[in-house]
């Protein structure tokens, strides 16, 4: 059974990051309790000032839990260490005021920094490496808060699943749980596939984005604009993901390039495959809307994104 390690990326604008991290932990209950092995705990790897933690135990609001594993930080100006531990599924609404203790978060909150797991990290590193298939109702995720500069929270998806257990539809349902909450407030960064080195996804064109199964592009446009294309979804004024096809996508399968690079020469030609360099900047987000009447104009011309 062949496993799937990919991102899904948020970032919620206007909105405190309470309400955001509240939603995330709604949807961790909501859509991932039923389909993810998670017990009574999950694990938690944070940020903390080391006077919370004593004798193997980690201590907050009259709270102790046992370390799994404490690691140095590499900021050498404070005195925080990184630790690692189970936390109770009813005490999760506390991680986010626990994270804050630390001295190098007071004072520079975007260095905020919390990961929570449904299995100890050696967990995940382990099924990484391994080729059998993941345990039923197994599949491993990861979630990741954080702020930055501009106060904007950006929120990591972190999963490593059976090909069998992820569909379209489920990616959907996750997609639109945020979307639907935050309307124009929200930026979905699309999903990316991580893959064994050295394989590194490229577009058909040099310097320009490389496809994923759901790709977001800041620009309103049409299905029939887009025929290679399983489905394009137009986000009113904030954009359109375009998802590549039905099952998962994956470089590595000759017929799904096939497809991504169809999908890659209709939006070159549209004047809408973006330029990037070999760490993906410009970020999307970063690119202004287009619209499809503004996206004529510019082609006629003779100017793109």
């Amino acid at each position: 059974m062949k496993k799937i390690n990919f991102t899904m990326h948020f970032t919620v604008m206007q909105h405190s990051f309470d309400r955001v991290f509240k939603d995330m932990l709604a949807f961790q209950k909501e859509h991932l309790q039923e389909l993810f092995v998670c017990n009574d705990t999950v694990t938690v790897k944070l940020l903390t000032e080391r006077r919370n933690i004593k004798n193997g135990m980690v201590n907050f609001k009259d709270k102790s839990y046992p370390v799994i594993k404490t690691s140095k930080n590499y900021n050498h100006n404070y005195k925080d260490k990184y630790v690692e531990f189970p936390l109770p599924l009813a005490d999760l609404a506390l991680m986010k005021d626990f994270a804050l203790t630390s001295e190098e978060v007071r004072h520079e909150p975007e260095m905020f920094d919390l990961d929570w797991l449904n299995v100890p990290y050696k967990e995940w590193h382990k099924y990484e490496g391994e080729h059998r298939a993941i345990e039923k109702r197994h599949g491993l995720f990861k979630l990741r808060p954080s702020l930055n500069i501009d106060g904007d929270v950006n929120l990591g998806h972190y999963f490593l699943m059976n090909e069998s257990d992820i569909s379209k539809a489920l990616i959907k349902e996750w997609i639109f749980f945020y979307l639907d909450k935050y309307q124009a407030h929200c930026h979905f960064h699309g999903l990316n596939r991580f893959y064994p080195p050295p394989v590194w996804p490229f577009s058909l064109y040099k310097k320009r984005l490389a496809l994923e199964w759901f790709t977001f592009l800041p620009a309103e446009i049409l299905p029939e604009e887009v025929p290679s294309a399983n489905e394009v979804i137009y986000l009113p004024n904030r954009g359109s993901i375009i998802i590549s096809t039905e099952q998962p996508y994956d470089f590595e399968n000759p017929e799904m390039r096939k497809v991504a690079a169809a999908i890659e020469q209709e939006l070159h030609h549209l004047g809408l495959l973006p330029i990037v360099n070999h760490v993906g900047i410009p970020q999307i987000n970063d690119l202004p809307f287009v619209s499809r009447e503004q996206r004529l104009k510019n082609m006629s011309q003779g100017s793109g994104v």
